[in-house]
């Protein structure tokens, strides 16, 4: 990334899928080395946010999208986020809003 122009070049883009699972298969064997400015004691119960997605959240994201299934089947429920400033609670929300409308709710 061209830091001054904010431009790729060609060579420095992904040309297909396998090049993203190869670099993702190095962050996941060496993650000292590419992502060493990350906390890592964070990642573990935070997930990793890389612009408005969020990895690693997946057991969260679960537990509310099945509250949520009960919910609409009649069952009361109630699911509370919470958690420390920066932690994902907000990205976490919006993925489940996301599913929502999909699923046709409001």
């Amino acid at each position: 990334l061209d830091c001054t122009n904010g431009s790729l070049s060609k060579d420095e883009t992904y040309q297909d899928m396998s090049e993203v699972r190869d670099d993702l298969q190095l962050i996941l064997d060496k993650p000292s080395i590419y992502l060493h400015d990350q906390d890592m004691g964070m990642l573990s119960t935070t997930g990793l946010q890389i612009g408005d997605t969020v990895f690693g959240r997946n057991t969260e994201l679960s537990t509310i999208k099945e509250a949520y299934r009960r919910s609409v089947s009649g069952d009361s429920n109630l699911v509370t986020i919470y958690g420390h400033s920066g932690t994902g609670k907000s990205t976490l929300a919006h993925e489940f809003g996301k599913y929502v409308l999909f699923d046709g709710g409001i």
